[in-house]
């Protein structure tokens, strides 16, 4: 039985554009597999690059004036230049410090006013008590000698007052209910957009002997929380 002419050219190239779509369906799957497993890694390191944010600050911070850093007059020894700028991100991408701080103090990127930072919403519901955010730690995680194998990003530390003390001024740790409590806020800046942030609640452990506050060395982690969304 003949076979009309170019049957077998036909059913060759009808082969091997069926090799050609199973090969490339198999890369595909592949480079997605590899594609997941390198944004898993890549958010397990940032989450691990801000648990080590929290606990630096909180190392710092059993040694420091608490007042003096809400003020904005003292920071980390972790800080690469003034708080303020762009600064690059290991990997790619850049980080504006001063924008990040606005969003955090007013949800703007732009110069906060008083008004604004004091301002009433559903976010910052404690008018003149609302967190006023100094960046106290930041730099490029590769920067902790500390850390064997860090994460490529850029890792800020910012430390407000505690909002429920209630004397009017997030600038001082006060004497009232809320005196030896801290918000830190710790965020690490990935490549291409990745991020991942965590607030926790630092306390001291003190207690006033005669006329002298006594604290016990340390700092307590109250609570922390994931931080979604980074809203002010």
């Amino acid at each position: 039985m003949k076979h009309p002419p170019g049957i077998a050219l036909t059913l060759a190239l009808l082969v091997t554009s069926f090799l050609s779509a199973v090969g490339l369906g198999l890369a595909v799957v592949v480079f997605m597999d590899r594609l997941a497993s390198g944004s898993v890694r890549t958010s397990a390191g940032l989450f691990h690059a801000v648990e080590a944010g929290i606990e630096l600050a909180a190392h710092d911070l059993a040694r420091a004036d608490w007042t003096e850093v809400l003020a904005g007059a003292r920071r980390s020894t972790f800080a690469d230049g003034d708080p303020v700028g762009v600064r690059a991100i290991p990997g790619g991408g850049a980080i504006n410090l001063t924008a990040e701080t606005n969003a955090l103090n007013c949800g703007k990127a732009t110069t906060c006013t008083a008004a604004e930072m004091d301002a009433n919403s559903s976010e910052r519901p404690w008018g003149a008590n609302n967190p006023r955010w100094q960046l106290y730690a930041y730099g490029p995680l590769e920067s902790l000698a500390a850390l064997a194998r860090p994460a490529p990003c850029y890792l800020a530390v910012w430390v407000a007052d505690d909002t429920g003390e209630r004397d009017g001024d997030p600038l001082a740790d006060g004497d009232g209910e809320g005196r030896g409590v801290l918000r830190v806020r710790a965020v690490a800046f990935g490549p291409v957009g990745g991020r991942h942030a965590l607030e926790a609640e630092l306390a001291r452990i003190c207690a006033t002997v005669g006329d002298e506050e006594l604290c016990q060395p340390g700092i307590r982690v109250q609570s922390w929380l994931e931080v979604r969304q980074l809203l002010p």
